[in-house]
């Protein structure tokens, strides 16, 4: 109700002579000229300080506020008896790096500026030891006041009527939830009676579903088992022996198809032909050309040709890395087609290189 009167106040008073010339003639002909406020758009506000007077008839630049301190905000307005508004009530806090308190401040204390794109914005002169001297703000206890003698027994009546009414009220209320609640037990008894039924019916339905999954289930088993008899000895044709102090099988990778401008496939007999100076310590590449690894040794098998690669993964400037073999087969081979550059690449991440199991030598 303060704020409403306030806000009403300040409108009236802001509006100045149109409103002394509309109220001659009646109500509902006040204009709110362009440089008015609304006391909605007060309260709420934000006031600034500024270290340097200001000129309230020359507007600022753009983005001038960001040179002033920001010291609280307009939590509510004084009006005096004739319709004056004569102060403000700002709240004031961070700036001081305190608790926020309400100070009053003057109105002929405040400047109001406007920005080339015309923002307003509320400007004051002063200090910090200025706000921190100032004394808080007490709201007078005009209510108090007013409520003695015959107010406050007329006060008094119209509680008791108001608690005799609540309590007739609550008296309703519980007998509407005592009579609700009887209806949702009961409501409760038969869902359940009916869960229970249904219940049992789909536990028949699960139980006859259960045995036809259960012939299903035997019937894929035995299916599976010929898939995986099948898939091993198919595993088996497509696996190559990793030499070291024991032997491991592993799936052999397929062989990228990669294509590289100003590359060509390496013909079998050109790769044979190669030495091991022009491939061991050349880079590995995965299908993206990310580094996977680098060639460590060449394996010759007992035909005089290059049967496996020993690739070094991870690992960082040559420490930590660790040895993979793979099958020749299992790299393609890029060559320059105008010098002698070779790439080399494998269908395989390092991470997935660094899961196979360590190459201990032949």
């Amino acid at each position: 109700m303060k704020r409403f009167l306030s806000t009403t106040a300040i409108v009236l008073t802001m509006t100045g002579a149109a409103f002394a010339e509309a109220h001659s003639e009646g109500f509902g002909n006040v204009a709110v000229e362009q440089t008015d406020f609304l006391a909605s758009d007060l309260i709420g506000m934000r006031i600034y300080n500024s270290e340097a007077e200001v000129d309230a008839a020359t507007p600022v630049a753009n983005g001038a506020e960001q040179e002033w301190d920001d010291i609280g905000e307009i939590n509510d307005i004084i009006v005096s008896k004739d319709g004056e508004v004569t102060a403000v009530i700002l709240g004031i806090g961070g700036f001081l790096g305190l608790g926020e308190r309400d100070v009053s401040i003057s109105m002929d204390k405040i400047r109001i500026l406007n920005d080339e794109d015309g923002d307003r914005f509320l400007v004051v002169n002063t200090s910090k030891e200025m706000l921190e001297q100032a004394p808080e703000f007490e709201r007078p206890m005009m209510d108090g006041e007013a409520m003695e003698g015959e107010a406050m027994t007329e006060t008094d009546d119209n509680v008791t009527v108001v608690t005799e009414n609540a309590e007739t009220e609550t008296e309703e209320m519980a007998n509407e939830v005592e009579a609700e609640t009887e209806e949702m037990v009961q409501e409760t008894e038969n869902a359940a009676e009916n869960l229970e039924a249904e219940t049992e019916e789909m536990a028949n339905e699960v139980e006859a579903e259960s045995e036809e999954m259960e012939q299903e289930a035997e019937t894929m088993m035995e299916n599976a088992e010929a898939e995986t008899e099948e898939a091993v000895n198919e595993a088996e044709a497509n696996t190559t022996v990793i030499t070291g102090d024991e032997t491991v099988e592993r799936e052999l990778l397929p062989r990228p198809e990669v294509e590289r401008e100003g590359y060509a496939a390496a013909e079998a007999d050109m790769i044979q032909q190669m030495s091991a100076d022009d491939l061991e310590g050349s880079y590995v590449y995965g299908a993206n050309d990310e580094t996977v690894g680098e060639i460590d040794t060449l394996l010759i098998g007992d035909n005089g040709q290059i049967d496996r690669v020993v690739i070094n993964v991870g690992g960082f400037l040559g420490l930590g890395e660790k040895p993979v073999a793979v099958t020749f087969d299992e790299l393609q081979v890029l060559k320059n087609v105008e010098g002698d550059d070779v790439r080399i690449y494998i269908d395989s991440t390092e991470e997935r290189l660094e899961s196979q199991p360590e190459y201990q030598g032949d």
